[in-house]
């Protein structure tokens, strides 16, 4: 009886340190972005991105589920916690209470204003008084962006379209004077149209990080684990940022 109860202990202790030693599955999501993250003809999430991401979460130990999904079933799915980690930036309003990011940088976003070709570069902002700015459905861009565009004193009339393509389409077509987008997602409508690149001037470059869900149950120590991979990384040389 006694060597069944020591049995029983030892076999209990060799769980809790399968459990201490053990790592969630971490359900980690992606926008889709041409040569950054996208679907290959398999099916398979591939991209640059996703490579340097995988990288952090292997030398954190963590096994991984991937999958791309648009930026709504994004924001709902780290508010619900069945969304743990996305490689994004912290601007969407009402996250911040649902969410943690990581301390280091992936790279930088780059928020662009286009505008035809064979007109004048426009200075940002002053030369969008009186005009009108086409921006994306469900995009966010930044709090300083938002209440710039919502100025009244700028007059500016903000027309919306639902997908980038769209949007670039109605620049082309004239139905906007500019262009209010994303770098890397204006390069993957022009490549998808078949269009000449736009000129644009700069307006701001946005850091990347992963955000975690505070829903997860192990939203903090994944932080901690994954900084602490990428430093190990970084010392390594390993290539650890990607621009978008």
């Amino acid at each position: 009886m006694r060597n069944a109860a020591i049995g029983l202990i030892l076999m209990l202790a060799g769980m809790g340190v399968l459990r201490a030693e053990g790592k969630p599955e971490v359900n980690l999501v992606f926008l889709g972005l041409a040569g950054y993250s996208e679907l290959s003809p398999s099916g398979e999430v591939v991209g640059r991105g996703v490579e340097m991401v995988e990288r952090i979460f292997a030398e954190a130990g963590y096994p991984i589920r991937k999958s791309i999904l648009p930026p709504a079933r994004i924001w709902r799915g780290l508010e619900n916690g069945s969304i743990h980690a996305w490689p994004g930036i912290f601007n969407k309003p009402g996250l911040i209470e649902h969410t943690i990011q990581t301390e280091r940088d992936l790279g930088y976003v780059g928020i662009n204003l286009y505008y035809l070709p064979g007109r004048a570069p426009p200075v940002w902002p002053d030369d969008l008084r009186n005009g009108s700015v086409i921006t994306i459905t469900n995009y966010t861009y930044t709090e300083e962006l938002r209440n710039l565009l919502a100025d009244p004193s700028r007059n500016l009339a903000i027309l919306r379209s639902n997908s980038h393509t769209g949007a670039v389409k109605m620049l082309r077509q004239g139905r906007g004077d500019y262009l209010l987008d994303y770098r890397s997602q204006v390069q993957s409508a022009l490549g998808s149209l078949e269009m000449e690149p736009l000129p644009w001037v700069p307006v701001v470059e946005l850091p990347m990080r992963l955000l975690l869900s505070r829903h997860s149950g192990f939203a903090e120590q994944l932080k901690q684990d994954l900084d602490e991979a990428f430093d190990r990384l970084k010392a390594r040389d390993a290539q650890m940022e990607v621009n978008l």
